[in-house]
């Protein structure tokens, strides 16, 4: 298991390696500078002494390679935007509510998620797999702001029971973290039930039943362990896309999130910023699929992993 982890953690820093790379190439293919909105009103030495002082007036190489070093030592640079501030601070600053955010909804819609497909394969063709499909099929088709909106008229502006908008209180977390989850509770609803039916058909399952194991042991110590691990696969990404925030939920419910900053400073050429943001990103998604990796030894005894090799 330690050859395997450390093999892993080498591939990811190739990994991140190639995506900064590749981010830092395609930047400076973006048209424009960080600087379009004030070059009408600057001299051409002016100008100059601008670009020195975030030295991007240096060959695209000679700034490669000190990006590269900088952020080896965790230094993502200095945002152009946002009051020369850190790029590390800015995502420090900004990760709080998009993380807890997109934390409730996992949490919260992935239990549901499991519990509601565990339900439907039970209930075969039964009116509970009947609603546990429409459910799946709405929360999958339908966008999370659609939701956002339906329950910021009905709940919040019919009904008055939550704030509309802004974030100031566990009360103000309530309706985003609502529209947020239905789409990993569709998700986990539907990739429960269909591994659940293929594991209650399976021969050690009639087997078990032979023998007089009650129906609570089958379903919640062998049924469920070995239909989660599919359902977990499916989890890991999904974790890090809630927990770095939905941009359009953030900017419906006026949520000072990751996601609202990184699209400013895309639109306003922040290189630094966007940069240090998509490095982010890439971190913790690898993270989470190395995490993935591990569990599946954990949930299926079945699995494991020595050495690169099952």
């Amino acid at each position: 298991m330690g050859k395997y982890v450390l093999q892993r953690i080498a591939y990811m820093l190739v990994t991140l390696f190639i995506i900064a790379t590749a981010t830092f190439f395609l930047m400076k293919l973006l048209p424009g500078s960080p600087f379009n909105s004030v070059a009408s009103k600057l001299s051409d030495e002016q100008m100059a002494i601008l670009l020195s002082r975030y030295g991007l007036d240096e060959p695209i190489p000679v700034q490669y390679f000190k990006y590269i070093a900088g952020m080896i030592q965790g230094d993502l640079g200095i945002s152009f935007q946002f009051n020369n501030r850190e790029v590390t601070d800015l995502i420090t600053s900004r990760i709080g509510p998009s993380a807890q955010l997109g934390a409730q909804a996992m949490v919260i819609g992935s239990i549901i998620g499991i519990f509601v497909g565990m339900a439907a394969a039970i209930r075969h063709n039964s009116w509970v797999d009947y609603t546990a499909n429409f459910v799946s099929i709405i929360g999958i088709s339908i966008p999370s702001f659609v939701f956002a909106g339906l329950l910021q008229y009905y709940l919040a502006g019919e009904l008055s029971l939550f704030p509309t908008a802004f974030w100031d209180g566990p009360e103000y977390t309530v309706l985003p973290t609502l529209a947020l989850m239905i789409f990993p509770l569709a998700i986990c609803a539907r990739f429960m039930r269909t591994e659940m039916m293929e594991v209650l058909g399976s021969d050690y399952i009639e087997l078990a039943r032979a023998k007089g194991v009650n129906n609570s042991a089958i379903m919640f110590k062998h049924a469920m362990r070995n239909a989660l691990v599919p359902v977990i696969t499916v989890m890991g990404p999904m974790t890090v896309s809630l927990m770095t925030g939905t941009l359009v939920i953030e900017q419906i419910f006026v949520i000072p999130g990751l996601g609202e900053q990184f699209v400013s400073s895309i639109n306003s050429n922040d290189y630094p910023m966007i940069m240090g943001t998509t490095m982010f990103y890439s971190i913790l998604f690898i993270s989470v699929i190395l995490i993935v990796d591990l569990l599946y030894g954990v949930i299926d005894p079945r699995i494991r992993v020595s050495g690169g090799k099952d």
